[in-house]
């Protein structure tokens, strides 16, 4: 796979938002399916859905990278997740517990864990029921 063409394309999950064309979330899917068996890419492309997490993005892109990160996440993105987990926004660190819902890795269990230490009360529900559920 192009990493260049991985990159731009993912890179375009930047500009979305709430009512606009999810063109481009099929594209990234494609990249995702298309991947299938290839380490590299796959990695690549987690690298760069993490790291549109810290760009600033709205929150509807961030919840539509989180969804990708809920299929193909690795450990690799933890710090970026762990960064949505510490938002003030109850939908965006929603967004975030999703991304690691099925990440069976004590290192995410330590992320979530130290998250809920320092979350605000309002946004301690999701860091809580995904502890329950990963018990």
């Amino acid at each position: 796979m192009d990493r260049e063409g991985i990159a731009r394309t993912v890179q375009g999950v930047s500009a979305y938002d709430y009512g606009e064309s999810a063109a481009v979330l099929f594209e990234v899917d494609r990249l995702i399916n298309d991947s299938h068996g290839d380490a590299g890419a796959r990695l690549l492309i987690e690298r760069e859905l993490a790291a549109l997490v810290d760009a600033g993005v709205s929150l509807a892109a961030q919840q539509e990278i989180c969804k990708r990160l809920w299929r193909i996440g690795t450990d690799a993105s933890l710090g970026s997740v762990a960064r949505l987990l510490a938002a003030e926004d109850p939908r965006i660190v929603a967004a975030g517990c999703y991304a690691i819902g099925r990440r069976p890795s004590s290192r995410a269990d330590e992320v979530l864990r130290a998250a809920l230490r320092r979350a605000p009360e309002d946004c301690r529900a999701p860091i809580e029921n995904l502890i329950e559920d990963r018990r």
